[in-house]
């Protein structure tokens, strides 16, 4: 009994201070981010309140907020997987934009068919996870075959993803009479179903929660995921321990593509119902932030991908409110970043100085 009050002790300690580093950094960052307000002569007041009320305080604004979370969950938890086996994937928007592209060739090729939404609407959404694998499987086999560096592979399949979509939304696909770079919308039945009919929410946010809780317990709970924690903490004991890098490695980035491409597939069948260019604001570099904000665990990933969403959503409305400019949410963000590096850098500074 000793023992285990012993052990607990630790982890009790060790989660209080990681809870007062985050309240530390939260109080700064609200500090830094007032001077901020004032110096573009904003009402500081008068912004948090429209931030809060924008994305909590009506039924509308939380369902923008929930279909936000969803692919800022799944990017997150994507890049996460990455990281936990010691790899970058830098290429979350690509994965996206090709999930989005194989879950509309899918609801395009199968319409005709008149399947029922409960056959379709998998279906769809498997071709996304496919796309968005296949996006993080092809540095996945280079970085295991030759030792080619994912960072660079990934970021360059950004691009190819992009160009791609630009093309099918201008060009085979695209909708004649919207003038835009848009494709025709996918038919009623590839749709998914709502969660909140009447404000417009989907319901993305349980499937992405349903696969953070998945990753979660692959990386705690199974033999493939003590492997790919293995093999990020030290390549080399994994190695000596019998482990293959390059399996791993391939395995590793292409489940982390298939998130992102389940994303894209949400996007697409969830909320925009169509291919768009522009599917993605960013949410690729958002992902890496909110993965570091939440220090590579599924639960703090959560957290910080909800907080992500909350900005997002009510910095909208600051260009109204204040007078703020919309690029206002994407200061915010950094800020909060930094102001959390910047206290845990302290905090741990302090711990070596103790010990």
């Amino acid at each position: 009994m000793a023992d285990s009050t012993a052990t607990g002790a630790p982890l009790t300690r060790r989660i209080v201070v990681e809870v007062l580093i985050y309240v530390g950094a939260v109080g700064l960052a609200a500090l830094v981010s007032a001077l901020f307000i004032v110096a573009m002569r904003g009402d500081v007041l008068v912004a948090f309140r429209t931030i809060l009320t924008s994305s909590l305080g009506s039924l509308g604004g939380i369902a923008q907020t929930l279909n936000k979370i969803s692919p800022l969950l799944l990017g997150s938890i994507a890049v996460m997987l990455g990281m936990r086996g010691g790899f970058i994937n830098i290429g979350v928007d690509g994965q996206i934009y090709a999930g989005a592209i194989l879950t509309t060739a899918a609801a395009f090729a199968l319409g005709g068919l008149h399947l029922p939404a409960l056959v379709l609407v998998p279906t769809v959404l498997a071709a996304g996870v496919i796309g968005g694998a296949i996006f993080g499987g092809i540095p996945g086999a280079l970085r295991a075959r030759w030792g080619v560096n994912e960072i660079f592979v990934t970021v360059m399949l950004n691009f190819v993803a992009y160009y791609l979509t630009e093309y099918l939304s201008t060009g085979p696909w695209n909708d004649a009479t919207s003038g835009e770079a848009i494709t025709l919308p996918i038919p009623d039945a590839a749709n998914l179903p709502m969660l909140i009919p009447q404000a417009g929410a989907h319901t993305g946010i349980l499937i992405a929660l349903a696969a953070s809780v998945l990753v979660a317990l692959l990386l705690t709970r199974t033999v493939l995921g003590y492997e790919i924690r293995a093999v990020g903490a030290n390549p080399r004991a994994a190695l000596t321990g019998g482990i293959s890098i390059p399996r791993i490695t391939f395995i590793t980035l292409a489940l982390s593509g298939a998130l992102g491409g389940l994303a894209g597939a949400i996007e697409v069948s969830g909320y925009h119902n169509r291919l768009i260019l522009g599917l993605t604001p960013g949410y690729g570099a958002m992902a890496i932030l909110i993965s570091v904000l939440g220090k590579n665990r599924p639960l703090g990933v959560g957290i910080a991908s909800a907080a992500v969403a909350i900005l997002m959503v009510g910095s909208d409305s600051l260009q109204r409110s204040v007078k703020l400019p919309a690029s206002a949410g994407f200061v915010f963000q950094a800020i909060v970043v930094l102001c959390v590096l910047l206290v845990e850098a302290r905090s741990a500074t302090r711990r070596s100085h103790t010990e």
